[in-house]
């Protein structure tokens, strides 16, 4: 894979089929290389042999859940996949918990699709570019509000 196609590839994680296959065709659609997991298990297996410009993680999902996977990735240093939450049920002190410095935005569902991959591609050209200083971008979803920091996303 070439360093323009490694900044273009994102991993959608949600066990629910529908929203896997409406954020992928989405996300292909701006041209961005899109992998899909239907758990915390295929997403670890995934990550462990690629790259992501960005991770679209579920909290709540059936065998390995998407809190097992954010350990995950703490346990093994590996920061450099910044991660944005799609979420239904958190509530915002289970939200508080997690460690602010891998999350890098949080969408609530139902979101919009068009402007969730908007954000993805934004964040993917962020991060295929170097020594960029920090940036923010707000955007309202049908969801309620999503700020990703993407100065967070150079490596």
């Amino acid at each position: 894979m070439t360093a323009g196609e490694q900044h273009k590839r994102v991993l959608v994680v949600d066990d629910d089929a529908s929203i896997r296959e409406l954020l992928g065709s989405v996300l292909r659609g701006h041209s961005m290389i899109v992998d899909e997991a239907a758990d915390g298990a295929e997403a670890l297996e995934l990550i462990r042999g690629n790259r992501y410009a960005v991770i679209l993680l579920d909290l709540l999902m059936p065998v390995v859940d998407g809190f097992a996977v954010l350990e995950k990735l703490d346990a093994t240093g590996d920061g450099s996949q910044p991660v944005v939450l799609v979420i239904s049920g958190a509530d915002r002190r289970t939200l508080d918990q997690l460690d602010s410095q891998r999350i890098h935005g949080v969408v609530r569902k139902p979101f919009d699709a068009e402007e969730l991959a908007m954000l993805v591609v934004a964040c993917s050209e962020v991060r295929g570019r170097a020594n960029l200083g920090t940036m923010a971008i707000a955007t309202m979803l049908a969801g309620g509000p999503i700020l990703a920091l993407l100065n967070r996303f150079n490596t």
